[in-house]
């Protein structure tokens, strides 16, 4: 007896896996070098930016105001006033702890940060989807307080996997923090 549900469930799986495979694959804007992307002012978290689609998709940032620092792990480090720095990492995520099919900005006080952010006004808003909501923290709980680590999620409705193309095209998200913002770019963005 027991033969039968394991059957079946394998007959789900393989039905499920092959409707999935038989969805049309979306066009993906080729990935850009690092050397055309800062020339046009825009740096990404990585040289192979588009490696976990359609899992994540990490923004890139604009950098207009040369408050660039450098990339720190699944973060862009960033000028934050005078003499401080934040390490901000945006993108969409398929699976992020309780948070599926996400944007995701979640913001984290550096090794050289000098101002807590924890009590400073901080918003995000995609030009596409509106305005994120501030949400509960996932992992740990010592390393969130230390860093004081704020998170922003926005929920986007997706048909299947690869909406989430349509879903960010286009998308601009804006950071602001204390007055200051920072911008960040979808990743299907086209240069001239």
């Amino acid at each position: 007896m027991r033969r039968v549900p394991y059957l079946l469930f394998m007959l789900l799986l393989a039905a499920s896996c092959s409707s999935t495979s038989k969805l049309p694959r979306p066009e993906i804007q080729p990935e850009f070098l690092s050397s055309n992307l800062n020339a046009n002012g825009i740096v990404a978290i990585s040289p192979d930016y588009k490696q976990s689609y359609f899992r994540r998709l990490p923004y890139l940032f604009v950098n207009e105001s040369e408050t660039f620092n450098e990339i720190q792990g699944d973060f862009y480090n960033v000028k934050f006033n005078v003499d401080s720095n934040l390490n901000i990492m945006p993108g969409f995520w398929s699976d992020y702890g309780t948070y599926q099919n996400s944007l995701i900005v979640l913001i984290v006080m550096s090794g050289t940060s000098t101002l807590p952010i924890k009590d400073i006004p901080i918003s995000v808003v995609s030009s596409k989807h509106g305005v994120f909501e501030r949400e509960k923290l996932i992992g740990n709980n010592q390393i969130n307080e230390a860093q004081q680590r704020v998170l922003f999620v926005k929920k986007l409705a997706l048909t299947n996997r690869f909406d989430v193309l349509n879903k960010i095209n286009d998308d601009v998200l804006i950071v602001k923090i204390d007055g200051q913002l920072y911008k960040f770019l979808n990743p299907e963005i086209k240069l001239d």
